[in-house]
């Protein structure tokens, strides 16, 4: 299970999935895979909220992500 991280490293790490972090549209922002159209929802106020095991783990699940993506040991 992967610790949690700040949403800047997340963000920087599913970038290069080519999943981006899109803000602006409906309530809370999220991240987006523009290829397949799937879409997770992100509760954050800023770029150093904490991001919880629990949503990474589903992040991996939504995406397709390997397992070992948000180890940073």
């Amino acid at each position: 299970m992967p610790k949690a991280l700040e949403l800047r490293k997340v963000i920087k790490l599913l970038a290069k999935f080519g999943i981006i972090y899109v803000t602006g549209s409906g309530r809370h922002p999220k991240f987006y895979e523009p290829q397949t159209k799937k879409s997770y929802p992100i509760k954050s106020h800023g770029k150093k909220t904490m991001i919880l095991s629990y949503a990474l783990n589903d992040l991996i699940d939504k995406f397709g992500l390997p397992g070992d993506i948000f180890n940073t040991d």
